[in-house]
């Protein structure tokens, strides 16, 4: 009895404490900043550092390991019930104990990996970006210039035989190298990065109509090897910058679009600027369809092979799946102070926005520090 009362008292000191945590992150200005910039970092590099050991996805393993030992708990359980060794009352009773506990300890390792980040000041105040109201011409001259941009980028980089444009040679590393160049800017950014890596059940994610997924509990960013080999960069630096504590997945976009264009390969830039225009001419399509539908005909016949690469894949995987995936990861963010749901990937454009004013007046990205 007494070891269970010890028990007891730790769950109850960790859910104390995961809730003043979370409280401190969303009501004292600051100390999600501190903790963003002093504490997680070690985090990162403990939890990152021994999961970077394996090169096979740990968490992936932690998941598995989890589902086979539920199923043995529910079997057993079953089968004890059966033997009449015990009620079913009170297999139910203790289940719903553990499920409490676990319940507790997945919400303290939750707010101390990755849910006080999501307080932390945005990275558009980091960067000086100035996030202003946008008119519509604006918004055409900001798609207008990425697609000015795209078609140069697009006669440098490496396609396949069908034309479609291909992997760059050492995706990871790469993309690694763009996230640490971008340190060199942005020290919020700079340090040691793990290498993101490939997720072995990629099918799951597709029917979710997810590109990428962020492991908060060993500190590992995971993406899909089997979506449009151009869009893979993005994906990649966009779940590294998760590892850097920006939870935000508008900030996230933006990160990767800038790690991507500053990087020396064609292939990132072409998949960071295809990211940055995805959002920048939905949003004008919402805003004015005629002026949508000229400056979407400029688009360069390379991308419009991507994109229609893009559509036939994601055709194959729409239905209930992606549909329940959508909602849970729209409740996901709203829950963590995201107001705008799954729309806040909208956002992006707003950072873009202030990107495209800057290059407009000539100010270089290290003239904002």
């Amino acid at each position: 009895m007494h070891r269970t009362d010890e028990k007891n008292k730790r769950i109850a000191v960790l859910l104390l404490a995961a809730i003043a945590l979370q409280t401190l992150a969303r009501s004292f200005h600051g100390f999600a900043e501190w903790y963003a910039s002093r504490i997680y970092p070690w985090m990162l590099r403990i939890l990152g550092g021994i999961s970077n050991l394996f090169p096979f996805a740990l968490d992936e393993c932690v998941i598995y390991l989890m589902l086979f030992g539920t199923a043995g708990y529910l079997l057993f359980g079953i089968y004890r019930i059966w033997k009449k060794e015990t009620r079913l009352s009170a297999f139910l009773l203790r289940t719903g104990k553990g499920v409490l506990k676990l319940g507790v300890l997945w919400l303290f390792a939750f707010t101390v990996t990755c849910g006080i980040n999501y307080h932390r000041t945005p990275f558009s105040t980091l960067a000086g970006l100035p996030m202003e109201p946008s008119t519509v011409e604006e918004l055409e001259g900001l798609c207008l210039w990425l697609t000015e941009r795209i078609e140069e980028v697009s006669r440098h980089t490496k396609v396949q035989e069908d034309g479609r444009t291909a992997l760059p040679d050492g995706l990871q590393e790469k993309t690694t190298e763009a996230m640490t160049r971008l340190g060199d800017t942005y020290e919020e950014l700079a340090g040691w990065y793990p290498k993101a890596k490939p997720v072995r059940t990629w099918k799951v994610l597709s029917m979710e109509f997810l590109e990428g997924v962020f492991g908060p509990y060993t500190m590992e960013a995971h993406y899909n090897p089997d979506i449009p080999a151009y869009n893979q960069p993005a994906v990649l630096c966009h779940e590294l910058s998760h590892l850097k504590g920006f939870m935000r997945e508008d900030e996230a976009n933006f990160i990767a679009y800038l790690a991507c264009t500053g990087s020396e390969d064609a292939n990132l830039q072409y998949s960071g600027l295809l990211l940055a225009y995805t959002h920048s001419i939905n949003a004008l399509y919402a805003a004015d369809y005629e002026r949508f539908a000229e400056v979407r005909g400029q688009l360069c016949e390379q991308a419009e092979e991507d994109y229609a690469w893009h559509r036939e894949y994601w055709a194959q995987y729409e239905g209930p799946v992606a549909k329940v995936s959508d909602k849970v990861n729209d409740t996901y963010l709203r829950a963590n102070a995201q107001e705008e749901g799954s729309k806040s990937y909208g956002r992006m454009v707003d950072l873009l926005m202030g990107e495209y004013r800057q290059s407009r007046a000539g100010e270089s990205p290290a003239a904002r520090l």
